[in-house]
């Protein structure tokens, strides 16, 4: 691959505009090869009026969106907004019981808290609006460049754009929805914000657009995982039709009550001229969604399929099941499938090397050039041996539930389940008190012949001493920061948000097996002693098909399975709202989400007993710099409370 022009571009002082978007990034960087497309050399400066000369200025600008997301503070909002108010998390002995992280955590929020300044997602969409706005003149000046070069890194930079509106709207409902790239002074820089529908419709149509035009690859492992392909577009849009299908099922709109603007002037009431219009039903939605995943699953048969006739050519008339999809834990005589098995450790495949066969889309890092320094900060150390922010739950995670089959389950984990082990960090000791989560700060972990007993005997105590001895962490060593890649899409998460939307417009039993088995295989993946044949306690350790041959029961297990398979995945809070969008209330997500609580669940429940108080506050500071915003009526703009009285 060629190497791109090396520039690093001005950024304008002084802009005072609410959301404190920086006009381009400090940095763009050169390719030098098709495998390092996230390395930053800056060799100059130039004025952004001198940039946008030709596709070389464009390309280093589409990749200035990528680099983005990379930052340490993008990829702590993707957690801070989407796990640390969720069951997942609880606050580690090395954080402070006053810090805004642990007032969250226990559903204290006052608007005032950092968590919420939503700089780093506006400033990639901003990044992107550049791309956008200077694209087709670009195509006019630079004869080497033609539209039909330009609408693939269209696509890439709506798609971007556009997961970041996702995570806006899902972490608090109503935001700005801005366009055009914000460039100077003069420029009228605050912004209404747009109903949650509304910026769901609109992220929909821009994602109609660029899967029209994307590149199916590029050639290269790396850059078909780490840039935006047409499955990672199928990817994103089965999610927002499956999170619009749940909203528009619950015919709740939550942000009815909203706080004027202390700030303001002359505070009104917010704009009404965008409210809740849409085609869409919540049943042609959940098809959408279904659709989109069945897409994505034909792709990856295609794919194998492919690979199969590659390397294993005596295999080729081998119909693939969807088991072979998917990395695994044990070998392929132990699974009992007839296609040969090339992973037998899931953990190392995906989140140890990194960009493994059922990945969709992740965020690069390489541990030198780019570290992924949030993994540190809000994880584990690793490296040091230190605690960081969070930790998992003991009371949802010290013990097992005794089989997977129940509702609400007093425990995330079962005895079988490798992702305990893989996820936290386990002691040999009986008076653990805290569980930290490891997950992407391990390079790899050994599954050895006693965890393997272990977890094929339902005798074994849980809290016995060996259990550690079979977990071999790894780093990368002095000097080189966390390379883990941050996953946004695998395809776990594909079947079960087929096996979620079917759970919505169907009570048939066939189709109610076609999601259990989307389930099951990736329970089984994580669970292979649970079925094997020499399992003597089979019929309490794996998922019983009578169990949930119906709507509720299946979506109660897909709930489950998604906080199993997805820990600290920037997920499961947003599973939590989407679950209770669906109902128009709160009662049943409490219902999972107080299990976290010790003492305080019946004031947890009160706090979060209205549907607008599962989204976050607009930061206090914005409000005062933009007078156009209004505060979820949930939350008061007061530094002395964090939530209103009687908002009703």
């Amino acid at each position: 691959m060629k190497q791109y022009n090396k520039v690093t571009m001005k950024i304008k002082k002084g802009l005072g505009w609410a959301m404190s978007i920086a006009i381009l990034p400090a940095t763009f960087f050169t390719i030098t090869s098709c495998e390092d497309y996230l390395t930053i050399t800056p060799t100059s400066s130039i004025v952004e009026e001198e940039f946008w000369q030709d596709k070389n200025d464009l390309e280093n600008a589409l990749f200035g969106c990528y680099k983005s997301m990379t930052e340490e503070a993008f990829l702590n909002k993707v957690i801070y907004w989407g796990e640390m108010r969720s069951d997942n998390c609880e606050r580690s002995t090395e954080l402070k019981a006053s810090s805004d992280e642990a007032n969250v955590m226990n559903a204290n929020i006052l608007p005032t808290y950092g968590i919420y300044d939503w700089t780093p997602m506006y400033n990639t969409i901003n990044y992107c609006n550049k791309v956008l706005d200077h694209g087709e003149k670009v195509v006019l000046t630079d004869e080497s460049f033609s539209e039909q070069n330009w609408l693939p890194i269209k696509a890439e930079v709506l798609t971007i754009r556009a997961l970041c509106y996702f995570y806006l709207v899902r972490s608090f409902g109503e935001v700005p929805y801005i366009t055009h790239d914000i460039n100077n002074n003069s420029q009228e820089l605050s912004f209404p914000q747009k109903t949650q529908l509304y910026v769901l419709n609109r992220i929909i149509a821009d994602l109609d657009t660029a899967k029209t035009f994307a590149m199916t690859e590029y050639g290269n492992t790396v850059s078909n995982k780490g840039r935006i392909t047409k499955k990672a577009i199928y990817a994103l849009l089965a999610d927002v039709h499956l999170w619009r299908a749940s909203y528009l099922q619950g015919k709740c709109h939550p942000f009815v009550n909203r706080l004027k603007n202390e700030y303001a002037p002359n505070p009104t009431t917010a704009n009404e001229s965008d409210r809740e219009t849409t085609t869409a039903t919540a049943e042609s939605d959940y098809r959408d969604c279904i659709s989109y995943c069945d897409s994505i699953i034909d792709i990856c048969y295609s794919d194998l399929n492919k690979k199969i006739r590659k390397r294993y050519p005596l295999y080729a008339s081998i119909k693939p099941e969807l088991a072979d999809l998917l990395s695994q834990n044990v070998s392929t005589t132990e699974l009992g499938q007839k296609l040969p098995t090339e992973s037998t450790n899931a953990f190392n495949d995906i989140f140890g090397s990194g960009n493994s066969d059922e990945s969709i889309f992740e965020i690069q890092f390489d541990g030198s050039t780019y570290g992924n320094n949030m993994t540190t900060s809000l994880f584990w150390n690793l490296h040091d041996n230190k605690v960081a922010k969070l930790t998992a739950p003991k009371t949802l995670f010290k013990e097992v539930a005794p089989n997977p089959n129940a509702d609400v389950a007093s425990a995330v984990f079962t005895k079988t389940d490798y992702r305990r082990w893989d996820a936290l960090y386990h002691l040999d000791d009986d008076g653990q008190t805290e569980f930290n989560y490891t997950k992407l700060s391990m390079e790899s972990n050994k599954q050895g012949n006693a965890k393997k007993n272990m977890l094929s005997d339902n005798t074994a105590s849980i809290k016995s001493g060996t259990y550690s001895l079979e977990i071999t962490r790894v780093y990368r060593g002095e000097g080189i920061s966390n390379d883990a890649n941050f996953i946004i899409y695998r395809l776990p998460e594909i079947l079960l948000m087929k096996a979620e939307a079917i759970s919505q417009i169907s009570s048939s039993k066939e189709d109610l097996m076609t999601a259990f088995n989307c389930v099951k295989e990736v329970f089984k993946r994580s669970n292979p002693y649970a079925y094997n044949k020499s399992n003597t306690t089979a019929g309490s350790d794996t998922l019983k098909t009578e169990m949930f041959m119906t709507p509720r029961a299946m979506e109660y297990l897909v709930m489950a399975e998604r906080q199993r398979e997805f820990l600290c995945e920037g997920k499961r809070w947003f599973d939590l709202v989407r679950f209770a969008q669906r109902r128009g209330n709160t009662e049943d997500m409490l219902t999972l989400l107080v299990r976290k609580y010790s003492g305080n669940q019946k004031s947890v429940q009160a706090k979060l007993a209205d549907m607008q108080s599962l989204f976050s506050p607009v930061y206090d500071n914005e409000l005062k710099t933009n007078y156009l915003l209004y505060q979820n009526g949930a939350w008061k703009a007061s530094k002395t409370t964090g939530r209103t009285d009687n908002q009703k």
